[in-house]
């Protein structure tokens, strides 16, 4: 992985089984040892505090964090974006694999991601790399991925240090600790191109979280399941751009260059600051019609 440093953030709160099997699987990755490993822990279950010491001697960080916001989606959020801080401002890591307690990660996942930020580390627009895929395990699929146009997953993405300053830059990061994160950088992120390899390269096993399907045999996690690497050999990858096809989402969309400016657009209009100064201009008309209306 030479030119590039990347970091494993893993996230964990209260599924100690879960995040056991995470953990072996990331210790099963290829070229683990040329990546940081940070854990972010929101304290609370001291069963994970007992599977994370059975792993310390792995995790060359660990941050513990009281979960003192004011929601769920607040704490999620403030305990992703510190572990991002140390990744991106502390570490200086070019790019980092976020992933939630309730995920798998196949074997390959780090040559993958380190292979796509290689490649595109020059390409202006380029904003990350999603993991998974619902597309049907095939040979063609396993080794191939497609250029999109959607924001990052939060069970399992990249976010490169490029896309980490932007958003400070353009005031995003502040934004997004007090409520849902993913949909705070989802319009900055569609400004520009994202990567999904054509099968997945993690499963979800989130039916117990808060904001998942609480049933394991919905079709969203049986098609990661049918679409997962895992630890399927491989030969030497040589990761090919193939598209495949978009039909597994909805609103996951090929990415198009022409439609970039359209997509800038709704980033603007969709910036805390526009819609905190349009709040205030509406305060301040309705202020003005009571005043006009009692005179």
């Amino acid at each position: 992985m030479a030119g590039l440093s990347g970091s494993i953030l893993v996230l964990t709160f209260s599924r100690a089984e879960l995040l056991d099997e995470l953990l072996e699987s990331v210790s099963n990755l290829k070229n683990r040892n040329d990546v940081t490993l940070i854990v972010v822990r929101q304290t609370g279950y001291e069963e994970v505090g007992k599977v994370i010491e059975k792993w310390r001697n792995k995790i060359e960080i660990l941050l513990e964090i009281d979960g003192v916001g004011n929601s769920i989606p607040e704490n999620i959020g403030r305990n992703r974006l510190s572990g991002y801080g140390i990744a991106f401002d502390a570490l200086g890591a070019d790019w980092v694999l976020a992933v939630e307690e309730d995920v798998l990660l196949a074997e390959d996942s780090l040559l993958f991601a380190n292979f796509v930020a290689d490649k595109f580390r020059r390409k202006r627009n380029f904003r990350g790399i999603n993991l998974g895929s619902r597309l049907p395990l095939s040979d063609a699929g396993k080794n191939s991925y497609c250029k999109t146009r959607y924001g990052i997953f939060g069970q399992g993405a990249v976010m490169t240090a490029k896309s980490w300053k932007n958003m400070r830059t353009w005031k995003i990061i502040e934004s997004s600790r007090s409520g849902h994160w993913d949909a705070a950088m989802e319009a900055y992120m569609k400004t520009g191109l994202t990567i999904s390899p054509n099968n997945s390269r993690y499963i979800d096993r989130g039916w117990t979280g808060a904001h998942a399907p609480s049933n394991p045999d919905n079709p969203y996690y049986l098609d990661l399941t049918n679409s997962y690497v895992g630890n399927i050999p491989l030969a030497t990858p040589n990761y090919k751009e193939l598209e495949i096809g978009y039909w597994w989402r909805r609103d996951l969309r090929e990415f198009k260059s022409r439609e970039s400016l359209y997509y800038w657009g709704i980033f603007i209009i969709r910036h805390p600051l526009v819609i905190k100064i349009y709040q205030r201009l509406r305060s301040m008309k309705q202020k003005t019609f009571k005043k006009v209306i009692f005179w």
